[in-house]
């Protein structure tokens, strides 16, 4: 995807995040507001209950009788009945009197007061560009997250042999076919209901994980797994035990000769364990700059190991067949000095890289002691010296040569240096010179 397209991608989660807030949140956020609220009520009205219950408890040292056992006034004169009116009292069914009993105050009815709050119903109002700003954020950030996964995903998926693709594919369609009609007892059950939704989700997923590690495991039986055809090449490199022990390796990686996927096979990584833990001494050590070679790789770079060992065959077959026929079903390519093992890959078809061949095509085309024909065409940058160049351009300093400038000498290769600019060639003139033609 283009950075225009992932650009729009990310603007148009942020939008949709941003009405998504917009449309939901208020709503929650009154309700969660509201029982807040009415959780706080309830405090309070429990407090306010329990301070009127404890204002009310008997005190030793009061001597004031409880308003419902103050004795009544009464009248000796009439009996000791109660006078209703000196009390404030009526009759029972009947409505308090507002009219004048013969003193200046007329009666009035007794004044109720109710001891609870009357109920408000609170209302909560958000800030809607708030609200749109934290959606636009979370969207925008959600959408950058799936972007990158589906771009792990899409890369994963190029370099995944075609064998796996069928097997994930074909996995996980007949798990979510079998987890359905699993879970299709509990829907009947659980209709309506939310636990019969999630329910047959995680029965899905089981299902489709269940039957993507059982074709796996049964990869060796599968026809699509061990088609005898030519695979096509991942880019995928393949390290050998005896590469490992040499170590240049290394180097290759790490100057970018050497690109693409780096693999390990667990069994190569168990036969350097075996070599490393082995009594004779040489070989001992030879194992064990085997594996600090894998140790430094690893460090720098991203090697994976053992992962794809289920295309390797039978664990009781020799390390160089395993090899071979892993390579072969990954589509990829062995890295190896082992000669035997190069030859026998080559007939199968499979790209060897030797490190051994590499260093030989490398070599230099002289060596110190041989003698060569240079035509010297300046002077050098010390005394005596004089400079010339081979047809491939490598500069040729001779000894002794700014007296044969402008004519053709045998020389006789003195030292060689390779260098970061190139390679160098140190010469001595010899006696025999001819002019230039």
């Amino acid at each position: 995807m283009k950075h225009r397209g992932k650009l729009l991608f990310v603007v148009a989660c942020g939008i949709l995040g941003a009405i998504l807030s917009l449309s939901l949140l208020p709503g929650y956020i009154d309700f969660v507001g509201n029982k807040l609220y009415s959780f706080n009520r309830e405090m309070e009205g429990t407090e306010k209950s329990n301070r009127s219950a404890e204002s009310y408890k008997p005190n030793e040292t009061n001597t004031t009788k409880p308003p419902d056992q103050v004795t009544p006034n009464t009248d000796p004169g009439k009996g000791g009945e109660q006078n209703p009116d000196e009390v404030g009292g009526t009759e029972p069914g009947k409505e308090p009197s507002t009219e004048n009993d013969g003193t200046d105050r007329p009666k009035k009815p007794p004044i109720r007061v109710s001891t609870e709050d009357p109920v408000v119903d609170p209302s909560f109002p958000t800030n809607p560009f708030a609200l749109g700003l934290l959606g636009l954020i979370a969207g925008a950030a959600t959408g950058g997250f799936l972007l990158r996964k589906w771009e792990k995903f899409v890369i994963n998926w190029e370099k995944m042999p075609s064998g796996d693709k069928v097997t994930l594919m074909l996995g996980t369609f007949t798990g979510v076919v079998a987890g359905i009609l699993v879970s299709m007892p509990f829907l009947i059950t659980l209709q309506g209901r939310p636990e019969g939704t999630l329910l047959t989700i995680g029965l899905v997923i089981g299902c489709s994980a269940a039957m993507v590690y059982l074709l796996r495991s049964l990869a060796p039986y599968l026809p699509w797994e061990t088609s005898g055809g030519k695979s096509k090449r991942t880019g995928l490199k393949i390290l050998d035990t005896n590469v490992l022990i040499d170590g240049r390796v290394y180097d290759l990686i790490r100057t970018g000769f050497l690109d693409g996927d780096l693999y390990v096979p667990e069994f190569v990584l168990r036969e350097l364990q075996h070599i490393a833990d082995s009594a004779d001494g040489l070989r001992r050590q030879r194992g064990r700059r085997g594996l600090e070679v894998l140790k430094r790789i690893q460090a720098e770079f991203e090697v994976e190991i053992g992962t794809r060992d289920r295309y390797a065959g039978n664990s009781l077959e020799e390390v160089d067949d395993r090899l071979v026929k892993l390579a072969k079903a990954l589509g990829a390519d062995l890295v190896s000095n082992d000669f035997n093992l190069n030859r026998r890959a080559t007939i199968q078809e499979i790209k060897v890289l030797n490190v051994n061949d590499l260093a030989l095509a490398l070599r230099p085309n002289v060596l110190p002691g041989e003698t060569m024909e240079i035509t010297v065409i300046k002077e050098g940058n010390q005394g005596g010296q004089g400079v010339g160049y081979l047809n491939d351009g490598t500069m040729v300093v001779v000894e002794g040569g700014n007296e044969l400038i402008g004519q053709t000498t045998v020389v006789e290769v003195t030292q060689v240096i390779q260098t970061e600019r190139g390679k160098m060639i140190f010469a001595d003139a010899a006696h025999k010179t001819s002019d230039v033609k």
